[in-house]
């Protein structure tokens, strides 16, 4: 008997973390390539920060190709832009935005967005773009800690959309 209660509770306790996983959200990744130079996507992507509130970077770094002729690749890692501040807000931009962690009785004062960046000039003139977002908030009542949670991408779509909008209104400049 004792054999069988340690076989099931060893099957309980292994399942567990499959189960588990299948809930957790899985973070949205948005990828996009858009005709036009790396420096017109370049200048897109720290115009659509600006405009959307997170105008200070974290990372900004433009790697430039070793050879002549070669293809540029950058990384923007925003600073976090606040989305909602104080306990009346707060919790509604959260669940517009993402499903925040479960803390029972727990008082969210802040949330706010970091999103993350990778644009990489291809051939044929080319950008390509690839945007994450993580949303965070700040729990006072309970844990009196920052936590982290993936957004809905709702977020990363619209950003995507800014910095298109953006780009296309470069390329256009360019033309006339």
């Amino acid at each position: 008997m004792k054999i069988l209660l340690s076989a099931i509770a060893l099957a309980v306790v292994t399942a567990s973390p499959a189960a588990f996983a299948q809930d957790e959200a899985q973070q949205v990744v948005l990828t996009e390539s858009i005709k036009g130079s790396f420096g017109k996507v370049w200048r897109s992507v720290k115009r659509a920060m600006e405009q959307s509130g997170c105008p200070k970077p974290q990372t900004e770094k433009i790697i430039e190709p070793a050879e002549e002729g070669g293809l540029y690749k950058g990384q923007y890692i925003s600073d976090y832009c606040l989305l909602a501040e104080g306990e009346d807000s707060t919790k509604d931009v959260i669940e517009k935005y993402s499903v925040a962690p479960r803390i029972r009785g727990g008082i969210w004062v802040t949330c706010r967005v970091q999103y993350k960046i990778n644009v990489k000039e291809e051939e044929g003139g080319q950008t390509k773009i690839i945007l994450r977002a993580e949303m965070s908030g700040f729990e006072e009542f309970i844990t009196a800690a920052n936590h982290f949670w993936v957004s809905n991408g709702d977020l990363e779509r619209k950003m995507m959309a800014t910095i298109i909008a953006y780009t296309n209104e470069e390329l256009q400049k360019a033309a006339e």
